[in-house]
């Protein structure tokens, strides 16, 4: 019997299975740190609401990030959204693609 052959197709059917794990951990990865990075940013936003910075300043600082502020009679409401580009062949069947990452914030009036 000869085992190299064995070993190779082993190898052969196992690589793509591997592949898919590596990409869905840079995935995931990437969103993890995109959230992060959108947490940080969504508190510099409060901070210039609460410090009454206008909302066409605040797009145009933050540029980059979909801004969305409403209000109520006791609050407002910041939402900052961002997408991010999935690399993993068929992830789209699970998540959309490109994958929404949204923070929201409230900042009550005092």
């Amino acid at each position: 019997m000869n085992r190299k052959g064995q070993a190779l197709v082993e190898f052969v059917l196992i690589l793509p299975v591997f592949i898919m794990i590596l990409f869905l951990v840079v995935d995931f990865g990437t969103i993890y740190s995109r959230k992060a990075n959108l947490e940080n940013v969504t508190s510099d936003i409060v901070d210039a609401v609460k410090n009454g910075k206008e909302l066409s300043w605040i797009k145009e600082i933050y540029n980059d990030y979909m801004i969305n502020i409403s209000s109520s009679e006791d609050y407002k409401k910041i939402t900052v959204a961002d997408y991010v580009n999935l690399i993993t062949p068929g992830i789209d069947l699970i998540l959309d693609d490109p994958y929404e990452i949204m923070v929201e914030r409230f900042v009550y009036d005092d």
